[in-house]
C-alpha cells in the first residue's frame, strides 16, 4: 500500500499543481479612480469580444472602483469607456504604463482618470495589494 502511494505521488503532484499555484498570477488587477470634478455616470473596462468587459457603474469625483481581474494581455485592458452625462468617451491606453512599458506585468494597478479640456487623461500606478486576490475588492 505504501509503495502505491509513493508511486502515485508524481501523478498527484502534477494533478494538484494548477490548484496550488498562485491563483490569478497571470492576471492584471485594475481599479479605476475618478480624479476629475465631474461624475462618471458609467465606467466600462475590458474587451467585450472576449467576454472580459466589466461594468463598474458610476464613479463620483474622488471615488475608486472595486478591483477587477483581466487577462494580462494588452487587448483586455487597452480601452476604458467612460460616460459623463450624455457623452461617452473611450480612452485607448497606449504607452501610459509605469516605466514606459508597452504592457502591464501581472499585478495590481490603479487607472486614475482626469478630465482636461473635454478629453480623458490617464495616470497608471502600480499598487501593492495587501488583502490578496481573494480579499476585499470593494469601492473605496
Amino acid at each position: 500500500m505504501r509503495r502505491r502511494i509513493v508511486q502515485a505521488l508524481p501523478w498527484l503532484a502534477a494533478a494538484l499543481a494548477p490548484s496550488l499555484s498562485p491563483a490569478r498570477s497571470d492576471k492584471v488587477w485594475l481599479r479605476i479612480r475618478n480624479n476629475s470634478q465631474e461624475a462618471f455616470t458609467h465606467v466600462w473596462q475590458g474587451l467585450p469580444q472576449q467576454g472580459t468587459d466589466v461594468d463598474l457603474g458610476p464613479l463620483l469625483p474622488g471615488d475608486t472602483s472595486r478591483w477587477h481581474a483581466l487577462p494580462a494581455t494588452l487587448a483586455h485592458y487597452r480601452k476604458t469607456r467612460i460616460q459623463i452625462g450624455q457623452r461617452q468617451l473611450t480612452h485607448v491606453t497606449d504607452q501610459s504604463f509605469p516605466g514606459g512599458q508597452a504592457t502591464l506585468a501581472p499585478g495590481h494597478y490603479a487607472f486614475t482618470y482626469t478630465l482636461e479640456g473635454g478629453a480623458l487623461r490617464l495616470t497608471v500606478t502600480a499598487e501593492p495589494h495587501a488583502s490578496g486576490p481573494g480579499g476585499s475588492h470593494q469601492k473605496q
